[in-house]
This record gives structure tokens, sequence and C-alpha cells, in this order.
């Protein structure tokens, strides 16, 4: 995929495999990305329906991502009925072809955004940040948020999120 935007980035440096060529319409010097293949994809969807179809944020890339990827699990704020996943006003659809689960999980990008549903959480996000400069700060968080609750409802009540139906 062309990328014009990192050309003269570090990048150059630290992925041989990304290659800079002259642009044969513009002229311009632009950065090859090549493809990516993953094993297993973890998405969040904005609602599913219960064949598997997944209606994806359109600002996040997980519409590229889902059909790259062998396996393909969806979180889904919502399962709804193909009918109304199909008149939602906005979102892109993920064929279910390319979606091997989907789970029903509302809160389930926390702290990430959801556009209607919940805001980015700041607070949260800062507080990874400084956990993840080291192991050692790291576990605390990890015990915490990822082990310590029994399970995802018990999550969303520790970060006081409720979820939305």
């Amino acid at each position: 995929m062309p990328v014009a935007g990192h050309v003269g980035s570090d990048y150059e440096r630290l992925r041989p495999d990304f290659k800079v060529i002259e642009d044969p319409y513009s002229g311009k010097q632009v950065m090859l990305v090549p493809p990516i293949a993953p094993d297993v994809a973890l998405i969040h969807a904005l609602a599913a329906d219960p064949d598997g179809n997944v209606l994806t944020e359109e600002k996040e890339d997980d519409f590229l991502l889902a059909p790259a990827s062998r396996v393909v699990i969806a979180s889904a704020e919502r399962i709804v009925s193909h009918d109304e996943l199909r008149r939602m006003p906005y979102g892109l659809l993920v064929s279910g072809i390319h979606v091997t689960a989907v789970v029903h999980a509302a809160g389930g990008a926390h702290p990430t955004p959801v556009r209607e549903r919940y805001p980015l959480d700041d607070a949260h996000l800062r507080e990874y940040i400084a956990a993840a400069r080291s192991d050692t700060s790291l576990k605390p968080y990890l015990d915490r948020y990822v082990f310590g609750p029994r399970d995802h409802a018990a999550y969303l009540a520790l970060v006081g999120l409720s979820p939305q139906a």
C-alpha cells in the first residue's frame, strides 16, 4: 500500500521491508508498505448480527484487517437483527464470511471510545501509559484491571462504565 506521509521518517531505517519509490503518476516519493497477514485479529464492532456480519467504526482499519486475517474474533457493543444492522446510519460493514466468532461485549472497547456509547477515558489511558514504562509498574496495573476483575461486568464496574444493551 502506498503511504506518502512516512517518507523521510524513521520507518525507512526501522522497517527495511518498507520501500520508497517514485510514484509513477505524481513523480513524488512514496513509501510502499507490504500487506499484513495476521493469524488472528481481535476487532471491536459497533454492532453485529447473528450471522457474524459486523459494523465497524469508519475511522478504524478493522474493515481492512478482517479480510487479511486467518481468524477474526469480533466483540460487539450490541447484537442486532440483520435488517437493523443494514439500516444503521454510519459504520463500515464487514461481511460475516470474514468473521470467525462474535462476542457480545458492551463496553468492550474501553478505554478507547465508541461513538454515541462512551467517550475516550483519558485518565485510564494515562494510567496505562505510566504503568507500561516497566514490568514492575505494569504488574499492579494488570493485577487490578486484567487479572483482578472476575468478569467483564466487574471490570466495567471497576472503571465506572455502565454497559448499555
